[in-house]
């Protein structure tokens, strides 16, 4: 547990050394600026227009941080064989494996949280001059800040357990990104063809192999919180605990497997 600590908290250190978290201070002011431009494109709903724009930049911004940094996690260090020296020392290759993507949690997080404050800040400085009575949904903002950060932990382990076994950080971004695009995907595609608007031509086949992707693939879906901050919708405690305890299975079940596989790698 120790060494995963120290794998964690190097990995940390490693993320505020590149200024990524610097800069986004810089990207969070302008995130407070470019709101209440934004919001003056409707009339009628400013808020809601902004709460959109805010949760879409961050969730754009936080997907392609982790990809950055999950790409760096591991293939990095094996393409200039930083971690060699590591790895020849008796410590197991699985506390190295999930000190790496526990570090990966701690800056994704940070940078969630970062971009959030920013966000919220520019919310409320908006809020006295929009024109009537409106009031911003504090918790169900912060909820699909959440939302955003479980999507980027999952596709973060995907990218780990793509990492253990290959060779270039190429193979692990392209099927990352793959990954990512069919599990936006599978929950608008299986209620689709549920409805039955496909027709009954519809090949059976083609309903099982969508069965069988959307149980394996990633739902993201079901952490795109965004429109009950936005509209504020009615949100369960309930949909949240399910989400969170299938995004941690998820990612557990993926790095479970990322350290089986890092560990029979010859290295």
């Amino acid at each position: 547990m120790r060494s995963i600590l120290a794998f964690a908290v190097t990995t940390l250190k490693g993320g505020v050394r590149d200024r990524l978290l610097q800069g986004l201070v810089l990207v969070g002011f302008l995130l407070i600026v470019s709101t209440a431009v934004f919001s003056s494109f409707s009339m009628r709903q400013p808020l809601e227009v902004a709460i959109n724009y805010s949760l879409s930049v961050i969730h754009i911004l936080s997907i392609i941080m982790t990809l950055f940094f999950g790409l760096n996690l591991i293939a990095r260090e094996l393409d200039s064989k930083e971690n060699h020296f590591i790895l020849s020392q008796p410590i197991p290759r699985s506390s190295y494996v999930m000190g790496k993507y526990g570090g990966f949690l701690l800056n994704i997080f940070a940078i969630v949280t970062i971009l959030g404050l920013f966000s919220i800040m520019g919310l409320l400085l908006m809020i006295p001059g929009a024109k009537g009575s409106v009031s911003f949904p504090l918790m169900k903002f912060v909820s699909a800040l959440l939302g955003i950060f479980f999507s980027c932990s999952i596709l973060g382990a995907i990218i780990v357990l793509f990492t253990s076994v290959a060779t270039s950080s190429i193979f692990p971004f392209l099927m990352s990104c793959a990954v990512y695009a069919i599990g936006e995907n599978t929950q608008t595609v299986r209620r689709y063809i549920a409805s039955g608007m496909v027709g009954k031509e519809f090949p059976p086949v083609f309903r099982l192999l969508t069965d069988i992707i959307y149980c394996i693939f990633p739902n993201f879906a079901l952490f795109d919180f965004k429109a009950y901050a936005i509209y504020g919708l009615p949100f369960s405690g309930r949909l949240l605990l399910v989400s969170v305890a299938y995004g941690v299975t998820y990612a557990a079940v993926c790095i479970f497997f990322a350290v089986i596989l890092f560990d029979k790698r010859d290295i």
